[in-house]
């Protein structure tokens, strides 16, 4: 699959190019889509991340 850009906002956005989400309705838009290089779809490492960044924030 190669590099690629997701969108971890809920909408599943993929991009072959680096930018920001353009889902109408979806909670990241606008927001710069996370590099990803997973080869199997699943974007684990990139979902992985943003569950260790959203759990430090909770924390606060």
């Amino acid at each position: 699959m190669g590099t690629h850009y997701i969108c971890t906002g809920g909408c599943g956005g993929v991009s072959e190019t680096p930018g920001a989400c353009h889902t109408g309705g979806c909670p990241d838009y606008g927001t710069p889509l996370k590099e990803c290089h997973c080869e199997d779809g699943m974007h684990s490492e990139v979902k992985e991340q943003e569950g260790d960044e959203s759990g430090k924030e909770s924390a606060v």
